[in-house]
């Protein structure tokens, strides 16, 4: 009898372990991570599309730095040419809006550009501004800051998030900034990291953002951790997400201004945040010596999780992905679109 009842109870359990694995959704996340990444990854090919040629000059990108996307319209910010680009999803040149200047409507070596509200905001560097435009290009507003901005975000509740450079010349200086679409200050916060080797600094503070789907951001250092940092639209942070060991660091050193050697832990070139999911792209390195873009995206499940691969043909500065679609940066500062088959 005490050997039938032992049996009655474990086959009880089973059944009960048997019913969660069927019933709950994302049951596997459970497992530990380790366990996870022993299992072979999925590996997607991407498919490039080819863009369609331009006989305008305008079309030629000469340092574009970044993408976004507002329904079929896609927005390069092109630094050396101060302006912004527009393509269709299909790579074909619509327009450039902005040119050379100070004034209203003009750019100089804008770094960053986002979509909101039907307005086109661009982090205009060197004019230490944020400058606004409407969907036909025309200046539309937009406000001065007390930095030179790097990368802007659309946020939920009319506001934008810009990030900064630090410079150490200024006392609390902050990455993070949180404003209204009037100029109003919201929020700032993390603070950069800090030493006696500027070189060093320069390195440990470069940053990527992504928009989250519900109006928040996410913030991704890309050397020396592991770490995806999420914040709400008012700069709370709701939590800190450990990637997965499996998607590891690429480890280098290099020359630094002391003529010693500085050793870089090289975690993601460029990111991206779609449909859940991170889109992380690990550096390659170059000559034993630096790092350079990846050929490479790493799929990353909102836990940390690794969960696929995606191979590129070519390396890639930025990207942008949309569903199956990948709009990309190449090495020579092209556009490049991929069809993903997952």
């Amino acid at each position: 009898m005490r050997w039938r009842r032992k049996r009655r109870s474990g086959s009880w359990i089973a059944a009960l372990f048997l019913f969660f694995l069927v019933t709950v959704p994302g049951w596997e996340l459970f497992l530990r991570p380790s366990a996870l990444a022993a299992q072979p990854l999925p590996h997607w090919n991407a498919r490039e599309t080819a863009v369609p040629p331009s006989p305008s000059d305008d079309a030629v990108l000469g340092r574009p730095l970044a993408l976004a996307l507002d329904g079929e319209r896609l927005y390069i910010a092109d630094a050396l040419d101060c302006a912004v680009k527009v393509f269709s999803t299909e790579g074909r040149f619509l327009r450039s809006i902005g040119r050379k200047g100070q004034g209203p409507g003009e750019l100089s070596f804008p770094s960053g550009v986002c979509v909101s509200g039907g307005l086109i905001a661009v982090a205009d560097k060197l004019n230490f501004r944020v400058q606004l435009f409407d969907r036909e290009g025309k200046a539309a507003g937009g406000f001065k800051l007390p930095f030179a901005p790097d990368r802007i975000l659309a946020l939920n509740g009319r506001r934008f998030l810009v990030t900064s450079n630090p410079t150490a010349k200024r006392a609390g200086e902050k990455l993070l900034h949180i404003y209204d679409r009037e100029g109003g200050i919201i929020w700032e916060g993390l603070e950069p990291r800090t030493s006696l080797d500027p070189v060093k600094d320069a390195f440990r503070n470069m940053i990527l953002v992504c928009a989250g789907s519900e109006g928040d951001l996410y913030v991704i250092f890309r050397s020396g951790e592991r770490t995806v940092r999420r914040y709400s639209s008012a700069g709370n942070l709701v939590e800190a997400i450990d990637v997965d060991p499996a998607y590891a660091f690429r480890n280098v050193e290099t020359p630094d201004a002391g003529h010693g050697r500085l050793k870089l832990a090289g975690f993601c070139w460029a990111a991206d945040f779609d449909a859940g999911f991170f889109y992380l792209s690990p550096p390659e390195v170059l000559d034993g010596k630096d790092l350079g873009p990846g050929r490479t995206i790493c799929v990353v499940d909102p836990r940390g999780i690794l969960r696929s691969v995606v191979g590129l043909p070519c390396a890639v500065h930025r990207f942008l992905v949309a569903g199956d679609r990948i709009f990309a940066i190449d090495d020579e500062g092209s556009l490049r679109i991929f069809e993903v088959d997952r």
